[in-house]
C-alpha cells in the first residue's frame, strides 16, 4: 500500500521562477513539467537554513543545494534539468527539492510525492 500526494506548484513556480518544497518522509517523487517556457533546474539539499536556538528552518529557508540526477520517464535517461513537458522520477535525493529556472514559466508545474507503506 501507498500514500500519495499531489502538489500543483504552478502559480509559485511561475511568480519566480524557483519553488523549494520538504519532501522530507516520503520515498521518491515525480515531477510533470507542461510546457516550460526555459530550462528549468532539478536541486536538492539537506540544509534547512536552521539557526541554532532560534530557528529549525524550513523549505523556504533551505540552502546548499545541489544538482540532483532523475529518470527522465519518457526515454529513461538521467537528467538533471528540464526545457520541454516531460515526467521526471527522483528515487534518492535530500529533504528538499528545489526547481529553479531563469525567468521559465510552466503551464502546469506538478509533484506527486508517494511512500511506500
Amino acid at each position: 500500500m501507498s500514500v500519495q500526494i499531489i502538489l500543483d506548484l504552478t502559480a509559485d513556480f511561475n511568480a519566480d521562477s524557483l519553488v523549494q518544497i520538504d519532501t522530507g518522509g516520503f520515498d521518491y517523487s515525480v515531477v510533470q513539467l507542461v510546457s516550460p517556457t526555459g530550462s528549468v533546474s532539478f536541486k536538492h539539499s539537506n540544509d534547512s537554513g536552521d539557526v541554532q536556538s532560534v530557528s529549525d528552518g524550513n523549505a523556504t529557508s533551505a540552502t546548499n543545494f545541489e544538482d540532483v540526477q532523475g529518470v527522465n520517464l519518457a526515454d529513461g535517461s538521467g537528467v538533471t534539468s528540464l526545457a520541454v513537458s516531460g515526467l521526471v522520477r527522483f528515487q534518492s535525493y535530500g529533504r528538499y527539492l528545489q526547481l529553479s529556472g531563469t525567468a521559465a514559466t510552466a503551464t502546469k508545474v506538478l509533484v506527486r510525492l508517494y511512500k511506500i507503506h
